[in-house]
């Protein structure tokens, strides 16, 4: 009897300790979680039972960013590399950039592979041609997490974490509408065709011009260029624009460079400026700042930066075996100029993206304006 009571015990003994071990979580120890703050990841998408991925740490994770040849990208990797130093089970954060070579990052990829990395992070340069790569590190047991991107394929990846890119041209979309009263000749600013990205946010702002009580028919696109949502692309687009239509009552466009490029192609023009949308980048905010007096009216939707650490709590969730869903949807939220205080940060550099989570010190040491 006193062995079997003894058996009984340690028994129950084990299944607390097991019990105390699953309720540890690295995350919510070290930092704030956000992957389960539904004002930032909405859950979708099936739980993932990830127990066959769990693993003692110290830890080595790869991130692999599509570039880093914007601002927003370049971001994107100090939001990572800030939460990373928040965990002593990391051992090493590995970062490296495709720039934009999708070739490139295949072979990253392998190499990461290589390197025996515990979870590998990515941003996709193009979704289908890396799916044989990321099924080779799926049958080598280490788990991806994609983000800022549609996932490449149904089960290459543990989790994928991506804004709604529809409902951020939709937003956009509906201001521009609303403030032209669906009515008027509007220009276009794309990003890239074949991007996801960029053909989902221009289907976003279909969607609102044709949301209009006559169908659209009142709206005309007068031209549409794709300007890489980069300051220089954008602004020689509306250069080309200006010189080729006399009358534009409205700019379209789905990055905050390029509007900050449109606002200066219309000065340079002598052209009065008229409604905008753009993103949350600091440099386009700061010219809408200094320009609403006057009566320059906009919106800025927002693509976070700090989703990169978002992917990285989940990367975590998945190497203590935590389930995770197999889909979280980024909130978009939106500036507007009841807003637009709280966000621009006047003493930050044009690169800064205001939607962040990095903390003061940190943003203050890479963003701060010289003192002149």
């Amino acid at each position: 009897m006193r062995t079997k009571a003894l058996l009984v015990l340690m028994a129950l003994l084990l299944l607390v300790g097991m019990v105390s071990a699953q309720d540890t979580d690295i995350v919510t120890e070290h930092s704030t979680d956000y992957l389960n703050d539904e004002t930032l990841a909405v859950q979708e998408g099936e739980e993932v039972d990830t127990s066959a991925y769990a693993k003692e740490g110290p830890y080595t994770i790869g991130f692999i960013n599509w570039s880093t040849a914007n601002s927003w990208t370049v971001q994107i990797d100090e939001e990572i590399k800030h939460e990373a130093t928040l965990y002593p089970e990391i051992e090493e954060l590995i970062t490296v950039s495709s720039d934009g070579d999708v070739n490139k990052q295949i072979t990253q990829i392998e190499d990461m592979i290589s390197l025996g990395v515990d979870a590998l992070l990515v941003i996709p340069v193009a979704t289908e041609p890396i799916i044989p790569a990321l099924e080779l590190a799926k049958e080598q047991g280490i788990p991806v997490v994609v983000f800022a991107s549609a996932p490449p394929g149904e089960d290459t990846q543990v989790t994928t974490l991506w804004a709604d890119q529809v409902l951020f041209g939709r937003l956009q979309g509906d201001f521009l509408m609303e403030e032209l009263g669906c009515a008027g000749n509007i220009i276009v600013l794309n990003g890239l065709a074949g991007i996801a990205t960029s053909d989902l946010r221009r289907q976003g702002l279909q969607e609102a011009i044709e949301a209009c009580p006559d169908g659209g028919a009142g709206v005309t696109v007068l031209a549409e260029e794709d300007a890489l949502w980069a300051y220089d692309q954008g602004k020689l687009a509306v250069e080309r624009m200006l010189a080729a239509f006399p009358e534009i009552d409205g700019v379209w466009s789905q990055g905050g460079a390029m509007t900050q490029g449109a606002i200066d192609a219309f000065e340079a023009a002598g052209r009065p400026l008229v409604p905008m949308t753009g993103e949350d980048n600091n440099g386009f905010m700061l010219a809408w700042q200094e320009r609403a007096a006057d009566g320059f009216e906009a919106i800025a939707a927002s693509e976070p930066t700090w989703q990169s650490r978002v992917a990285l709590q989940a990367a975590l969730r998945i190497l203590q075996g935590i389930p995770v869903n197999s889909f979280y949807r980024l909130q978009v939220p939106t500036i507007t100029s009841e807003t637009l205080e709280q966000y621009v940060r006047p003493e930050y550099s044009d690169a800064y993206w205001t939607n962040s989570l990095l903390p003061k010190e940190v943003a203050d040491e890479i963003y701060m304006e010289a003192s002149s």
